[in-house]
């Protein structure tokens, strides 16, 4: 009996210390899971504090970085849910907008999730958008309806005033009942401010491409044909000497249709016998209506160097002497459609009319001729005026100089070869560009012509202006589908 009570004893003894030995390896392993946690906020709590160093923000305290790591005790509850960055950046439109901003939740540690939920909340201290310009779409959510990627959509309504840049600051909030949860945060982005920046309007005037229609006013005001241009303008003061600018363009256009009604068409259109002695010639006279277009390609370059200045503070008035170089590939287009209404004139003759040598002649046929030329125009004199503000821009340009034309001999050339022919002459030019920045709607005008040889040439334009670093979005998806 005694044996066994002693062998009792020492069960039990054997018994206590494995459940002391079980308790402390329990508590090791919490302590080690705990640490753990306190070891991940700790480096995302440094991952924060590079993150705030870099974008010199200055408003997230010492104390409340030591609220993000102090956590008494163990098994704390926490919650990771962060936007995906600390800003974001759009901007203004002429039609309303559906923006996205996500961010990210981990709420594996939260207990009792049904009791939570989520809010954006809009921070009106550091908001400076009128709540009257946006909206924002995201209802409260139950933490545990919660998904590891959540968006939240913004309108914003369209706009067509210049204005600086708005903002609007959202914050993420976990809600326990009507208060805000003591529940830690870990998330490296609590919060973000979005700016909303103003519509963009043609600004510097200096990067510019346009895309419109000619004109043709010869016809009455009519819509004619695509036309585009490139045109890159460097005062003296944007270069790396300043001392010397430059201006260069890229053109497609159709000048006016050149209609000369002027002609005059003669032709005999019946001998008739009166008597055996006598007879008559009958004589027809049209007016010929020739019509004459070129479709011109072209590029242009022009150094400049300021000749004077005169500012303002909300305006810049520059007058630069400014020598050219010019490429022109030009197509035209002859013809010869109308004949007018004709006029008959009838001469008696007397006489054996076997021996009249006129003979009846047909109306010629419509014709249409197409022809290319090539000109190569240095311009030694010339003058480029530009006035720039916030309402307009204004550019001049005329020049003077040499001009050398190439074009087809058609009497030497023959169905296997065709022979181009030089042509020097004195050219002048003026165009003029006229940008307004708000719509961009752009008016521009054209003349040349040449002393020896008159050929004048009219161009005018109605065009969009848009910024080089916009043509990308020429090439976006319509859809993200």
């Amino acid at each position: 009996m005694t044996n066994i009570t002693a062998l009792e004893s020492l069960l039990a003894d054997r018994n206590r210390h494995v459940n002391t030995i079980l308790i402390r390896q329990n508590n090791a392993y919490t302590n080690y899971v705990n640490l753990k946690i306190i070891l991940m906020k700790l480096k995302k709590t440094i991952s924060l504090i590079i993150v705030l160093q870099k974008k010199e923000l200055s408003k997230l305290t010492f104390c409340s970085l030591l609220t993000l790591i102090s956590f008494n005790g163990y098994n704390q509850e926490y919650v990771d849910i962060s936007f995906d960055t600390i800003s974001n950046s759009f901007r203004k439109q002429k039609t309303d907008q559906i923006k996205s901003i996500s961010f990210r939740t981990d709420i594996k540690e939260l207990k009792n999730q049904e009791d939570y939920k989520l809010i954006i909340q809009v921070d009106n201290d550091e908001t400076t958008l009128s709540s009257k310009d946006y909206e924002i779409y995201y209802k409260p959510t139950l933490a545990s309806k919660l998904k590891e990627k959540e968006k939240i959509f913004i309108k914003i309504k369209k706009d067509t005033l210049s204005d600086r840049t708005r903002t609007i600051k959202l914050n993420i909030r976990l809600f326990k009942g009507d208060s805000i949860a003591k529940i830690p945060n870990i998330g490296d982005f609590e919060s973000i401010l979005i700016n909303i920046k103003p519509i963009r309007i043609v600004n510097g005037y200096e990067y510019l491409g346009y895309i419109g229609t000619n004109f043709d006013l010869v016809e009455g005001i009519q819509a004619k044909d695509l036309f585009f241009a490139a045109n890159i303008f460097k005062s003296p003061e944007q270069t790396l000497k300043k001392k010397v600018g430059f201006y260069l363009s890229l053109y497609g256009n159709r000048a006016l249709s050149q209609i000369d009604s002027s002609g005059i068409l003669k032709r005999v259109v019946a001998v008739e016998a009166v008597s055996d002695t006598s007879y008559q010639v009958i004589n027809e006279t049209r007016s010929i209506r020739r019509t004459r277009f070129s479709d011109n390609l072209g590029a242009y370059i022009s150094p400049l160097w300021k000749i004077t200045s005169k500012k303002s503070p909300n305006s810049t008035l520059n007058l630069y002497y400014s020598p050219s170089l010019e490429f022109i590939y030009r197509r035209t287009k002859t013809s010869i459609s109308d004949f007018g209404s004709p006029k008959l004139d009838t001469i008696p003759k007397i006489g054996d009319i076997n021996e009249e040598t006129a003979r009846p002649q047909n109306l010629p046929s419509p014709r249409n001729d197409t022809f290319n030329e090539y000109s190569f125009n240095l311009g030694v004199l010339g003058i480029f005026l530009a006035l720039e503000n916030k309402q307009i821009s204004v550019r001049v340009h005329g020049s003077v100089g040499y001009a050398s034309n190439y074009f087809i001999d058609f009497e030497k050339s023959n169905s296997n070869s065709s022979i181009l022919v030089q042509q020097s002459d004195l050219f002048f030019s003026g165009r003029a560009w006229i940008t307004e920045p708000k719509s961009g709607v752009t008016l521009q005008a054209e003349v040349t012509n040449s002393a020896f040889n008159p050929r004048p040439f009219f161009v005018a334009t109605l065009s969009k202006a848009f910024d080089f670093e916009k043509i990308g979005t020429i090439f976006t998806p319509l859809s993200s589908r």
